[in-house]
């Protein structure tokens, strides 16, 4: 597999990030990542490095992680940037000190939120209670959690939700251990704000893809654009109707950092995009770009059970925009993007 790192079209959209956001507040700073191989985490690395270079930062940039095998593969010769080993689910016993933490670690796949509830939970709880002691301890400049738009919920209204709006949760489905998590972790981070002075902010992601995903995600924007890659149609499980904030992983890397740098204290974020778009909007593209066809079916029982209830989980995104953070990729470009960068890898 060819490294991203040294693909034109991702290195130029990277740039075009760079370009459009000051980063210089990160110079002669340390960054801790954790999660920092996953979708959202490592485009945030891959920007830092870029950046690095480009502008001599003297930026450290340490990713926590599971995988030694995949960081090694992934950034193993990039000189800024160290692997830490790190489980979510596992104390911590970091041997140095950072500025900043930004929190992406934790089980977020929809297969396993139904088939490992306890571990879906227990690594994002245990995880950033782990990392809010290291925090407090450790004089942390700020931390920043990488939450979820599930924290919503489901609502009647067709209005995008805005950070202080909240829908039901059906608490008796095993589905919502992830919906459940991510919000006790958000109400941890904001309570050790209130009582520890530790400085945290929250952003709470929509429907994020691009070329940084795992082949093993199955979230549909993320098989899909594989599919599409290997020039595979597209088999959807539903008419798509249901309307989704489909964000870049650079644009949402882009905000992450943005809200670092601005956000204020024990503030939530939301990150999504202006253009709201539907599931079946969104498998359009992809089939589009990757020259393939779009197929509807009927979805199997344990299909319907991994589906996300939110019909209407689309994000009202002026807030973070209030601090200095604007789209850099439209949903079409992105997403032809994904596809191009893929088939290349």
């Amino acid at each position: 597999m060819k490294d991203i790192l040294e693909n034109k079209i991702y290195i130029s959209d990277i740039k075009r990030v760079i370009e459009k956001n000051d980063l210089h507040c990160f110079d002669n700073s340390s960054i801790l990542v954790t999660g920092g191989l996953g979708l959202i985490c490592s485009s945030v690395v891959d920007i830092l490095i870029e950046y690095n270079i480009s502008s001599n930062a003297n930026l450290i940039i340490y990713i926590a992680d599971i995988n030694q095998t995949g960081f090694s593969e992934r950034y193993g010769s990039v000189s800024c940037v160290k692997y830490v080993e790190y489980d979510a689910t596992k104390p911590i016993d970091f041997n140095f000190k950072v500025d900043y933490i930004i929190h992406g670690a934790g089980v977020a796949s929809p297969e396993l939120y139904v088939a490992k509830p306890v571990e879906t939970m227990l690594s994002n709880f245990n995880g950033i209670l782990n990392l809010l002691e290291y925090a407090k301890d450790n004089n942390v400049k700020r931390m920043l959690y990488i939450s979820s738009s599930e924290v919503y919920g489901s609502k009647s209204t067709e209005e995008a939700f805005e950070e202080s709006q909240f829908g039901s949760i059906d608490i008796n489905s095993i589905r919502s251990s992830y919906s459940e998590a991510k919000r006790a972790s958000e109400v941890l981070c904001k309570s050790y704000s209130s009582e520890y002075d530790v400085d945290t902010v929250i952003v709470r992601p929509g429907h994020i893809y691009g070329p940084t995903a795992s082949p093993k995600d199955k979230r549909i924007s993320s098989d899909f654009s594989y599919r599409a890659a290997q020039g595979r149609d597209l088999e959807m499980k539903s008419l798509g109707l249901q309307k989704r904030s489909y964000c870049y992983s650079l644009d949402c890397a882009a905000a992450i950092l943005v809200a670092l740098i601005n956000g204020e204290k024990g503030e939530s974020y939301n990150i999504g995009h202006d253009e709201v778009t539907s599931i079946r909007k969104m498998a359009q593209i992809l089939a589009e770009a990757g020259k393939v066809n779009l197929k509807i079916k009927e979805p199997t029982e344990a299909d319907l059970k991994q589906f996300n209830p939110m019909n209407n989980s689309s994000l009202n995104n002026e807030k973070i925009k209030s601090i200095g953070y604007t789209d850099t990729f439209s949903i079409q470009e992105g997403l032809t993007h994904t596809v191009e960068i893929l088939k290349e890898l």
